[in-house]
């Protein structure tokens, strides 16, 4: 690993990025691996400063915003809900997300610019808020949505809890298509409900019996303010700065399951471990092979893959070849092929506004996280390191392709 170590301390160097945490695993017995004698291995390695651009170190226990790897740990906590039979898959949410239920869907605007509104016609489904089908979507992301909150006189994506940020109508049938969303904060507020506990609590209780101490949406109420790393921002002239502006953590009273979770990359890797091991732990068996398989229709992939070839897909997080076949699993992204020298035929990945980036490779048994902040997403210069730590696990596990 001394060559990735030496180009993380370049990039670090560079400018592409303020720091990172690079964690990885792999379990033994796999026919995709390199014979060796353990069949098995853990690596970490922290490079870079803590609070750009102060150069005081990054430590192993840093706090990262994880962003939108919370939704991996939210699909976890409801798919523990189903299990326990709180739940079904292809339940309707109407009872107990009335908020959501009643929103009507936009399909665009008439002559006089008044939006033009639709009753829904089918239900949504816990499985729609997890594969990003229910007809939701981020306002930002979405111009007719940006438009119709302009005209009803509130900001886009405003509001302190999940209700309040994403009481916005729907763009499109429930299962007819594909647009990335809040779904799963939809999702782990159906969690709470269920449950009478918050999202924050019924984490804590989940992923305890891994060991993990550190996964939390109020780390200021656990001693662990201290740990937050600062988030660089990319400007205009390539450089990083400090990051001034709000998050989307700002102001929050919600636990966010779509966005507003911190986590040591340590405890985050105990996570994915867990769930590449098959180990119950977390899930039956079977439900994490579930998660592996591609959960789209025909027009939701179309559209999936409609946008990671668009400009919106350049703000994903990792860089992502050209026509790649993919689809959605439960609780990522999921590859229906090889993508060579890295991410066989059956990852499960996804990443945070932020630039953290994960992904859990069955095919290869490996795991792997990867810890930076900064902003914006899609930062080329973390696709470049993401990449050269994901090429350099691959080889170092001896992954045959």
């Amino acid at each position: 690993m001394a060559k990735l170590e030496e180009t993380l301390a370049k990039g670090v160097e560079n400018g592409n990025i303020p720091h990172a945490i690079t964690a990885c695993s792999s379990i033994p017995n796999s026919t995709a691996l390199a014979d060796d004698d353990l069949g098995s291995f853990t690596y970490s390695h922290a490079v870079g400063k803590a609070h750009f651009p102060d150069d005081k170190p990054i430590d192993d226990d840093a706090m990262f915003a994880l962003a939108s790897q919370t939704k991996l740990l939210t699909t976890i906590a409801a798919l523990h809900v189903v299990e326990k039979g709180l739940f079904a898959l292809d339940e309707d949410v109407s009872a107990k997300l009335p908020e959501l239920a009643k929103q009507p869907v936009l399909t665009g605007f008439d002559d006089d610019d008044k939006p033009i509104l639709e009753d829904r016609k089918g239900p949504i489904t816990l499985r729609q808020l997890l594969t990003h089908s229910s007809g939701a979507t981020y306002g930002m992301m979405h111009p007719r949505i940006m438009k119709y909150a302009e005209q009803q006189g509130r900001p886009t994506m405003g509001g302190a809890t999940v209700v309040e940020r994403f009481n916005d109508p729907l763009t499109y049938q429930p299962g007819e298509s594909w647009m990335y969303s809040a779904g799963i904060d939809w999702a782990g507020k159906l969690v709470e409900r269920l449950t009478d506990t918050t999202l924050d609590e019924y984490f804590k209780q989940l992923f305890a019996p891994l060991g993990v101490k550190n996964i939390t949406f109020w780390p200021e109420k656990h001693a662990l303010k201290d740990k937050i790393l600062g988030i660089a921002a990319r400007g205009s002239d390539g450089k990083l700065t400090n990051n001034t502006a709000p998050t989307l953590n700002t102001g929050s009273t919600d636990c966010f399951g779509g966005h507003g979770a911190y986590s040591t990359m340590g405890d985050y890797l105990k996570v994915l471990h867990s769930i590449l091991a098959n180990d119950g732990k977390l899930l039956t068996p079977e439900t994490v092979k579930t998660m592996f398989q591609p959960q789209l229709p025909s027009d939701g992939k179309r559209d999936l893959m409609g946008f990671m070839a668009s400009p919106g897909g350049q703000f994903v997080i990792g860089e992502w070849k050209p026509n790649l076949d993919l689809d959605w699993g439960l609780g990522g992204i999921l590859l229906m092929q090889d993508d060579e020298g890295r991410r066989k035929k059956g990852t499960l990945s996804w990443g945070g506004m932020t630039n953290p980036f994960w992904l859990i490779d069955p095919a290869a048994d490996l795991a792997l996280t990867f810890g930076t902040q900064v902003f914006p997403p899609g930062d080329p210069g973390t696709k470049e390191m993401i990449s050269a730590a994901e090429y350099a696990v691959y080889e170092m596990a001896g992954v045959k392709f």
